[in-house]
């Protein structure tokens, strides 16, 4: 990643934490293509036969690559703005020619140039702190190429790029996770990274259709929803829970995975007094977690006990029965191409049972468009290995980081971007991109674990935890890599795997007092550096509430003119909807009474019929009756029929009046016209 990248990323986090200038996805972007112009009139270049040239502008002034498409709904905006009855400033013709009268957009030049001060800083930092630390970088840009990482990962699913953007950060990683307690440098950090994701707005162009999507989840997602992992992974595989479900998204998840969840817990809770180089290793680990909650064996065996009825309680739903998926997927090339990957064939095999749920579930189609996907298996670790699990041929793949899973979905939606503090989102995505890439190519836990019970043989009276914590360092750095031939080492000779432990902690004890000596100095003008930035964002602030302010006031005022509208619209819909329900219930009410009427002439009929029959003698119709009556299979019909008529007719009537219940519940199933039902805001 070049500077002018880097700088256009701080920018961008820049636009849109003020809060005040961006008010859409594409409108963030506005200042820049505004500078852009203001750039080309500062040129003498008044004209153009297509928006290319103002892209080729875009393009070298910010290090992005703006999509024509895009280019043009910002160009239409700027229009929209920038000219007035008495000035044309900007003109975007039909055929895409423009043309630009003398335009000047300064706002944020001296913002930039602060920023690219801010850059160099971090190159130089990260030079000395590399240097201090005994760790090999090829260029000092390597920290920025870190930092956009997770915007490549991103590229895979909502652009289909393929850039695997390098290979080993891993000083990149140590970099940053030893500045998180530096806020002055953090923070610049922070605001790469964010602006890195701001900028797939201009690749990303969400569907707004509405689909049913389900998320399978991984046993390494449980493991970091019941805050098992790190507080920042816990943190995103809950955040990613409350949004799925407020997206209507199915969350699920296989018995088998949650076997599995299980037993990997059972198997922790059984080391668990043997361990502890492991958990200073892998930042990830269960037993790290275990120490920072406090937990003891019993409570890691009662969790892994309760583990489906602890998902029940996100609301994850479980999928009992797996015998045909899993007999299905040991016939597949994927868990052939697994079986080189994962660590046992149970493992191997409960992973290719779960990416062929996800292919069946998308009914076995090969999906181009992340917006048209309805199936994902979610995990909270590195992509899975292989070839079959990457983006091929630019159809999406069946599996998704969470936090990949999050980032896109705060592009894409609005409400969660509002939803998600930005900050929030940053402090995310790099605690997860430092410790994925520290994470990778770490010795088996096996070999970490036989480790751990030589320490805890031979030298756990000869060497500090200090130390201990610093191989475990070293380790982390891939500074010590030939751990078997150090489990070796202590089978052959005791006393010489103490002594290389010691020599292992003291270059580890040396490069960190370098470190911080040598830092100090870089620290101190970055001090100074830090006020007069602190100045001058006190003076622009100070200038920007009184705009924000008269802004505020007249959008108040707008506000509540649109909502005294919206009232009054509610309103008249409210009493044209009650009319027309009161309407419908006594056309209900009226049913009844029309058989009331009916049965009622029935029985005028039957006495009209009678009179004729006697020639309208009164005596003779009554007679004609009781004969009838007398009959005792007529009569009794008759009776019973009469009888149970009328009690219904009249029971229906006291129903539809006196029955409460009975009334609100036919109120409740009518539906309501569209043109009647309350507007929503």
């Amino acid at each position: 990643m070049n500077k002018e990248r880097a700088t256009t990323y701080s920018l961008l986090a820049h636009i849109r934490n003020t809060g005040t200038l961006a008010k859409g996805p594409i409108d963030i972007f506005i200042p820049l293509v505004k500078r852009a112009l203001s750039y080309m009139s500062s040129k003498g270049i008044h004209k153009g036969k297509s928006i290319l040239e103002i892209k080729n502008v875009t393009d070298e002034l910010y290090g992005l690559d703006f999509p024509v498409p895009a280019l043009k709904k910002i160009l239409d905006a700027i229009c929209a703005e920038v000219n007035d009855e008495d000035t044309t400033r900007f003109v975007l013709h039909k055929d895409l020619s423009f043309s630009v009268n003398e335009y000047t957009f300064d706002e944020f030049d001296e913002i930039l140039k602060e920023q690219e001060q801010d850059i160099e800083e971090l190159e130089k930092l990260f030079e000395q702190f590399c240097k201090n630390s005994d760790l090999e970088i090829n260029n000092s840009e390597s920290i920025f190429k870190f930092i956009e990482k997770n915007k490549f990962n991103l590229s895979k699913y909502i652009s289909h790029s393929q850039d695997n953007n390098g290979e080993d950060f891993t000083a990149e990683a140590q970099f940053i996770d030893f500045f998180k307690r530096i806020p002055q440098v953090y923070e610049k950090i922070k605001n790469i990274y964010l602006g890195s994701i701001i900028s797939g707005y201009i690749e990303y162009t969400p569907d707004e259709a509405k689909r049913e999507v389900k998320l399978l989840l991984d046993t390494n997602f449980i493991v970091g929803l019941l805050d098992l992992n790190t507080p920042e992974s816990t943190h995103t595989c809950r955040t990613l829970i409350k949004i799925a479900k407020q997206q209507g998204f199915k969350v699920i998840v296989l018995i088998d995975t949650i076997n599995e969840t299980t037993n990997l817990l059972e198997k922790k809770a059984e080391y668990f007094d043997k361990s502890f180089l492991q958990k200073k290793v892998n930042t990830e680990d269960v037993y790290n977690a275990c120490e920072r909650r406090n937990l003891s064996k019993a409570d890691l065996e009662r969790i892994a006990d309760n583990v489906e009825d602890s998902l029940k309680e996100f609301g994850i739903s479980t999928i009992p029965y797996t015998e045909k998926l899993k007999n299905e997927a040991k016939f597949t090339d994927d868990y052939k191409n697994l079986l080189e990957y994962r660590s046992t064939k149970i493992a191997a095999l409960h992973d290719a049972m779960a990416v062929l749920f996800i292919r069946k579930e998308r009914n076995n189609k090969r999906i181009k468009d992340f917006d048209k996907v309805n199936a994902w298996f979610v995990n909270n670790t590195a992509t899975l290995e292989g070839e079959n699990f990457h983006l091929r041929e630019g159809f999406q793949p069946e599996t998704i980081k969470a936090d990949d899973l999050l980032n896109i979905l705060w592009l894409s939606n609005p409400q969660i971007t509002n939803s998600i503090d930005g900050e929030d989102l940053a402090e995310i995505g790099l605690t997860s991109t430092i410790a994925l890439t520290l994470s990778q190519n770490l010795p088996k836990a096996k070999i970490l674990r036989e480790l751990d019970d030589n320490i805890h043989k031979y030298a756990e009276e000869k060497i500090s935890d200090e130390d201990i914590v610093r191989v475990a360092t070293r380790i982390t750095n891939k500074q010590l890599k030939d751990i078997e031939s150090l489990n070796l080492l202590a089978e052959q000779n005791k006393e010489e795997f103490i002594k290389r432990l010691e020599d292992e902690a003291r270059k580890q004890k040396e490069i960190e007092e370098s470190r911080i000596k040598n830092l100090e100095k870089v620290f101190n003008n970055l001090s100074l550096r830090t006020d007069s930035l602190e100045k001058s964002k006190k003076e622009y602030d100070e200038k920007s509430k009184s705009i924000d302010s008269i802004i505020a006031e007249k959008t108040s005022e707008a506000d509540k003119l649109k909502n005294q509208l919206f009232d009054e619209k509610n309103e008249t819909r409210r009493i044209k909807r009650e009319a027309w329900i009161d309407n419908e219930v006594k056309k209900w009410r009226r049913k009844s009474w029309v058989l009331l009427s009916f049965s009622l002439l029935l029985f005028l009929c039957i006495g009209i019929y009678l009179l004729y029959q006697s020639n309208w003698n009164i005596d003779g119709a009554i007679k004609r009756f009781k004969n009838w009556q007398s009959d005792f299979i007529i009569g009794n019909i008759l009776s019973i029929l009469s009888f149970v008529f009328m009690a219904i007719v009249l029971y229906l009537i006291k129903d539809k009046y006196l029955n409460h219940s009975n009334i609100k519940s036919f109120k409740a199933e009518l539906k309501i016209p569209d043109e009647l039902k309350e507007l929503k805001k």
